[in-house]
């Protein structure tokens, strides 16, 4: 079985339209006679050109209703070719969708880890931030004990009279952190 194709059915359709058109010109040409002879009162010859005419209208009617008939499918193959465009292009689209969904998705969970990650790193350096001016403190604190037991020995000594002020201790990182709220903030909140 042979299948037709849209250009076969085209190709159809145009020698249809031509045929219909052939027998449309010979029959109106045939009336057209007919009326003449009739009104010619040429009897005889109006007898041939209605048998004539009667002979085409069936075949002028027909080449019309092939016409009508190819037409109808020439439109349905476009239509349907038309869903079928429309179904490509909509499963195009949603496999698109679908592969822009999964690389955004994939791109969300690495940046999501990478900011975990850095957010880690932020904590663990805050931490040792936090330590470092711990021991910082702590060692001023030690150099400030330092500094009264080396202003206690002059006392005991003799080399110096007892002060009536303390002595003070070493202030230069206790002052910068009493300066910085930030570097307040991290010594109180950070864990």
């Amino acid at each position: 079985m042979t299948v037709m194709t849209a250009p076969g059915i085209t190709e159809q359709l145009a020698q249809a339209q031509l045929d219909s058109g052939r027998l449309r010109t010979e029959l109106g040409q045939a009336l057209g006679e007919l009326a003449q002879a009739v009104e010619a009162k040429d009897y005889e010859r109006a007898a041939g050109l209605k048998a004539r005419a009667d002979e085409l209208r069936p075949s002028a009617l027909l080449a019309e209703h092939q016409v009508t008939a190819l037409q109808q499918t020439v439109q349905a193959l476009r239509e349907h070719e038309a869903r079928e465009n429309a179904e490509a292009i909509e499963k195009e689209r949603r496999e698109r969708g679908e592969a822009a969904w999964a690389a955004a998705t994939a791109a969300e969970n690495e940046a999501v880890g990478e900011s975990r990650r850095l957010f880690d790193e932020a904590q663990a350096a805050l931490s040792a931030v936090k330590k470092s001016l711990s021991a910082a403190l702590a060692a001023e604190s030690v150099a400030g004990q330092h500094r009264q037991a080396a202003e206690q020995a002059m006392v005991d000594a003799g080399v110096r009279e007892p002060s009536r002020f303390p002595v003070t201790s070493p202030n230069y990182v206790r002052s910068r952190v009493e300066e910085s709220q930030m570097l307040g903030e991290l010594l109180r909140t950070v864990q």
